[in-house]
């Protein structure tokens, strides 16, 4: 990489501050995976769909592709259970090195909105570029709604201390995108697409 002069000058002043410049993604090794709600909390529901099982097996597939690229991954529950918050942060922050992406399906009262995005705490830097490079993937295969990534104050967000996004993969209180969330194929390219992003963002 060839540095400009305001590059030079920016690189110079981190380093006799001790801090290392950062020019591209983040590095990291392990991913913690978090399907939401689960147990006694189904999160959303409609046409048949609940979203706790919708995002169980979401997350199954997306481990299944982390880990076929070297990644090391969790799952903050493995089964239809109840999850604190605090547990599923607190799975994240127990090791350095780590990312944190939980996904969830959404639903509105005006059953005519659909689409997908991705959400990341206030004011982190790194977590907004994980989620622009997740949600640039979300429907390049397929067509839907981007409804964008955006800063967004979710309580498993705060307690989480490492880098971490919120993803909803689509309205399951809108007909259409109901049953398409609820068919196998359309999980599995959702975890891919996933999966893609959050590659890019290591590797860029």
């Amino acid at each position: 990489m060839r540095l400009r002069p305001a590059c030079l000058l920016y690189t110079t002043a981190l380093l006799l501050c001790g801090l290392s410049p950062s020019f591209g993604g983040e590095k990291f090794s392990r991913v913690v995976i978090d399907p939401g709600h689960g147990g006694i909390d189904p999160g959303s529901s409609a046409f048949g769909m609940v979203e706790k099982e919708l995002t169980l097996d979401l997350a199954r597939r997306l481990e299944r592709i982390l880990s076929s690229h070297g990644l090391t991954t969790e799952l903050t529950r493995q089964t239809d259970k109840y999850v604190e918050l605090s547990e599923r942060a607190e799975k994240a922050n127990a090791k350095p090195g780590t990312i944190f992406v939980s996904v969830h399906f959404n639903a509105h009262t005006d059953r005519s909105i659909s689409g997908t995005e991705t959400l990341y705490w206030p004011g982190s830097a790194a977590a907004r570029e994980m989620a622009s490079y997740v949600q640039s993937e979300l429907g390049r295969r397929l067509v839907t709604r981007n409804r964008g990534f955006k800063p967004e104050r979710l309580k498993v967000l705060e307690k989480t201390e490492c880098t971490a996004i919120l993803i909803e993969c689509g309205f399951i209180s809108n007909r259409w995108e109901s049953q398409r969330c609820g068919a196998e194929w359309f999980r599995q390219i959702i975890a891919e697409e996933i999966a893609q992003g959050i590659l890019r963002y290591r590797d860029v």
